[in-house]
């Protein structure tokens, strides 16, 4: 056996099922591992200086050292065929021999004998840039700089980029050319390029990336400046402020309206979703509407001043996650295996409708979700109820209520860095199953301790912006405790307990949505749900950490989508809903701020929140001394408690009670209720 010979063996050795999928597909492995067990006539052929020519049937498969990624055979087919996988599968067989000594020339290194890591840590920029060429190198610096890779060590090193459904196959001795890609859309060097960057800085190496993303810049021909529009968002937070909440006008909601529309004019587009969000807010107070809340109308004037403040920080360059996209990139992911797990209509306070369904994605152990809604002023031919029964949203698929039960294949997906799937019309259906949870690789929780440590990972703190998916959870009672409808709270509860008998809360708050959800879980048989899933969002309520339902899994494999398949059973006709705020994953408005779980810290937040809300209400133009003095009453309070930092804004607030200052307070008070979780 000649060293090259040896040298492919051991490099086809290192294949795995995976990675001959990669190499082709599953289709023409079956057909060739069929080519090999019914004997197909395979032998050695003549070798040259750099490739082995493998004879498989009437073919000739030319393997060169770097191995199948680049062998050719002499059949038509234009890619990787059966017959180059069966010469695989035909080396794959024998163990090869040692590789004589002289085979290695004196002074340089047994490519075979380099381990792995030592093989990819030691490619330079230079060779990678100089094998992948620029544009394709400067790609994948993008793609390294904007995605962390998964690195997996088995026969061969797994490199895999989970968020764009792309993972590369590293043959040691196979060098760059030898890589095998599967996944992803494009230029598969790109691809490689940021797999060895991407790995290499896991294990340590510096490399110069640019940033993960490149800010949106102002724009030259808008009629004022980005300062401008800072300016004037901070003057008309303060004249609302000076006015009162109380006393808002439909001209102060104009105005709102109006500076949104100044901020997408010079790119700050997350700014004016902010302040749209006030100016529906200012709509509803105005219309005396029983949804109306000015106490969230002041948190979002808190944020609103402190993006303001952050962007104005920022000069020339803010921070790119300050600035916002006006609309979330989609990238192309090629096909991805998914399972239904859940779907549920919803409704914002700022008026949208929509329809959200969940699928889990078992490859990249993610969720990924799907959502249609429409504005109120748009819902005339969209109901969504009825959208669950309803073609689409792909080619090939029935509805999203088949999809929500059912296991597919989705072909040129496309997919946001959120795990946002788009209904794309390029996108097809292939359903290959009914959906079973209980059989995929997904983390099922039956300790209730998991479910804390999820709940304090997706905090958000700050403008840290948090993804909705990452509280979606799994969870497995050991027992169903007791459950009931609550008339003065109008919650139904069950009480759910883990493995070691301790109590959490699965709540739901009525609507019209949820009312069937409600009554066909209070007559639920308490021995059809023994060992079945929960599908939910972690939430934190007055109540403490709880579980807001979506679907039920039965051990039969049954789904059980609670607010859409209840409704068909109860022969309800969809109908409209109350506020059901954060409810929608294409919302992008903000929570409600986390209880806390410290009485003490509490009762000072809340009353920080009262006084605060009372100046506010009442205006800083003509403040009450009473209002005053009950704020600094709270002052030493929060100094034993050891907010020092609220403590402070207090204190400025109270000796000089102006915009600036309540709306700072009012934000530190929302940062301290959503950290408590975390630091407790």
């Amino acid at each position: 056996m000649s060293a090259l010979e040896a040298k492919l063996r051991r490099l086809v050795a290192s294949l795995d099922t995976t990675a001959l999928e990669a190499l082709a597909n599953k289709g023409l492995l079956r057909r060739a591992q069929k080519d090999v067990e019914r004997g197909i006539e395979t032998r050695i052929g003549r070798e040259t200086n750099s490739s082995l020519v493998v004879s498989v049937g009437d073919f000739e498969v030319t393997l060169p050292e770097s191995g199948p990624a680049t062998a050719s055979c002499s059949c038509p087919a234009a890619a990787v065929c059966q017959h180059i996988l069966t010469a695989v599968l035909f080396l794959q067989k024998e163990t090869p021999e040692p590789i004589p000594a002289q085979a290695t020339p004196p002074g340089v290194s047994n490519p075979v004998a380099t381990l792995p890591n030592s093989e990819l840590m030691n490619i330079t920029p230079e060779q990678l840039e100089k094998w992948a060429g620029k544009p394709s190198f400067r790609a994948g610096l993008k793609l390294a700089s904007q995605f962390v890779p998964e690195v997996v060590a088995e026969k061969a090193i797994r490199i895999r980029f989970s968020l764009i459904n792309l993972e590369v196959h590293f043959l040691p001795g196979g060098g760059l050319d030898g890589m095998i890609v599967s996944g992803g859309k494009g230029d598969s060097r790109q691809f490689i390029a940021a797999a060895v960057v991407g790995f290499q800085r896991a294990n340590g190496k510096t490399w110069d990336v640019p940033l993960e993303t490149a800010p949106l810049v102002a724009s030259e021909g808008a009629p004022r400046s980005r300062a401008e529009v800072l300016d004037s968002c901070q003057m008309l937070l303060a004249e609302t402020l000076n006015n009162g909440l109380s006393r808002i006008s439909t001209a102060n909601q104009q105005r709102w309206a109006t500076l949104a529309v100044s901020a997408l004019g010079v790119n700050l587009p997350r700014l004016a979703l902010l302040l749209r969000g006030i100016g529906d807010e200012a709509s509803i107070v105005l219309a005396r509407d029983a949804r109306s809340d000015l106490g969230r109308m002041l948190d979002r004037m808190a944020q609103a001043h402190a993006l303001c403040c952050a962007l104005q920080a920022g000069g020339d360059s803010p921070r790119p996650d300050l600035v916002g996209l006006h609309r979330t990139r989609y990238d192309e992911v090629g096909h991805l295996d998914l399972v239904g797990a859940a779907a549920w209509p919803w409704r914002t306070a700022s008026g949208y409708e929509g329809l959200t369904v969940l699928f889990w994605d078992p490859s990249g152990k993610r969720w990924n979700s799907w959502t249609e809604s429409r504005p109120r002023h748009q819902l005339a031919d969209f109901k969504p109820v009825a959208r669950y029964t309803q073609p689409g949203p792909w080619e090939g698929a029935e509805s999203p209520r088949q999809l929500a039960r059912s296991g597919f294949r989705l072909m040129n997906a496309r997919r946001n860095p959120n795990q946002r799937l788009s209904g794309s019309g390029k996108s097809r259906v292939l359903v290959t199953g009914a959906a079973n949870l209980h059989s995929q690789n997904l983390t099922v929780i039956e300790d209730w301790e998991q479910v804390s440590g999820i709940s304090n990972a997706m905090v958000e703190v700050g403008l840290a912006e948090a993804n909705p998916l990452d509280s979606i959870v799994v969870v497995k009672p050991a027992a169903w405790g007791d459950r009931g409808f609550d008339p003065v709270t109008q919650v139904f509860t069950w009480v759910l307990a883990d493995v070691h008998q301790r109590p959490l809360l699965a709540d739901i708050a009525f609507d019209e949505f949820t009312e069937p959800a409600m009554k066909f879980l209070e007559s639920l048989p308490l021995t059809s749900v023994d060992g079945s899933l929960l599908v939910g969002r972690i939430q934190r309520t007055a109540r403490g950490l709880s579980l807001h339902p979506y679907a039920l899994h039965t051990p039969k494999a049954d789904v059980i989508n609670l607010c859409l398949d209840t409704a068909a059973r109860n022969n309800r006709s969809p109908s409209q809903t109350q506020t059901v705020e954060d409810e929608g994953f294409e919302s992008e408005e903000e929570s409600e701020p986390v209880a806390a779980f410290s009485p003490a810290l509490t009762r000072v937040l809340d009353e920080v929140d009262d006084a605060l809300l009372a100046l506010g209400e009442a205006g800083l133009a003509s403040s009450n001394p009473l209002r005053i003095e009950r704020l600094r009453q709270v002052v030493p309070r929060a100094e034993r408690l050891g907010l020092g930092t609220l403590k402070l804004g207090l204190e400025n607030t109270a000796n000089n009670p102006q915009a600036a200052f309540v709306l700072r307070a009012a934000y530190l008070c929302r940062l301290h209720r959503r950290a408590m979780p975390v630091s407790i």
